[in-house]
């Protein structure tokens, strides 16, 4: 998958501030299982972020993190730092507020990034909400 210059810039950033451990680690790169093209996120909803974990190296980056990203340019940080082997292929992240719309990506970082297909973020109903007759 092609990525832009943002995410390598950020890739080198995030893995220059990691910290080094004694062990070298086993450059692996989950596949995201969701989302997927197809799936829609309602911002302020509880979602979960989920990746293979097969054939998951014993040396894994406890530096996780995911990023939210659009037409694969990064938006912003949607988790704090997690240990990736002890998520164990889940991730309860919180849909942003973001603008709603199509060609959204997660990225997952670890000791290496993999992007997910694009999926669409909606607006919140405000019949969902229990707000009906405003």
């Amino acid at each position: 998958m092609k990525f832009t210059t943002s995410f390598v810039a950020s890739a080198i950033a995030f893995f220059a501030a990691s910290t080094v451990s004694a062990a070298p680690l086993d450059v692996w790169v989950p596949t995201i299982t969701s989302p997927v093209k197809g799936t829609k996120w309602v911002i302020g909803t509880d979602v979960n972020v989920t990746w293979s974990t097969a054939g998951e190296p014993t040396n894994v980056s406890n530096g996780g993190r995911i990023v939210l990203a659009q037409n694969q340019r990064e938006i912003m940080n949607i988790s704090d730092p997690f240990d990736l082997a002890a998520a164990d292929g889940c991730k309860t992240v919180t849909v942003p507020n973001v603008t709603p719309g199509h060609n959204y990506q997660v990225v997952l970082f670890g000791d290496s990034g993999d992007i997910s297909q694009s999926f669409t973020i909606e607006a919140a109903s405000l019949l969902g909400l229990g707000i009906a007759g405003l």
